[in-house]
């Protein structure tokens, strides 16, 4: 997934949306007791007041998250997805991510505490088992 410290381009995101994004933010800030005035809209396709907000890995080194753009050993990528999925492990919105991952089929790094491989085996598994419940 990650490093959402900053709003960056996230992978199959609209990077242009994150102005409106602290517009919404400003217009939101009355509060009543600690709450917004008007409830939330939380976003499935887009960052706006989506999950990403509270992911566990927000503010991490992004690239624990993704391969880097040099050589890296079996080692170092085990090392690397090692920490990445610890970070994942206690995520509340793990389950999020990694539906967000599989339905935009996000083709690298960790999402959710999977790697790209086994987002790929478990889409696999759940057309499989999609398959034998409609024949």
């Amino acid at each position: 997934m990650c490093g959402f410290g900053e709003l960056t381009a996230f992978p199959g995101t609209n990077p242009s949306s994150h102005a409106s994004l602290y517009e919404q933010l400003s217009e939101d800030a009355d509060l009543e007791e600690g709450r917004p005035k008007r409830p939330l809209v939380v976003a499935t396709e887009t960052w706006d007041y989506g999950w990403q907000w509270r992911a566990a890995c927000r503010g991490e080194d992004a690239a624990l998250f993704f391969a880097p753009n040099h050589f890296e050993t079996k080692d170092e990528k085990d090392a690397r997805e090692r920490g990445a999925k610890s970070i994942c492990a206690g995520c509340p919105v793990r389950v999020e991510c990694l539906e967000y991952a599989i339905r935009t089929r996000e083709p690298h790094g960790i999402w959710g505490g999977l790697n790209e491989l086994e987002r790929r085996l478990l889409l696999r598994h759940r057309e499989r088992e999609r398959g034998l419940h409609l024949a």
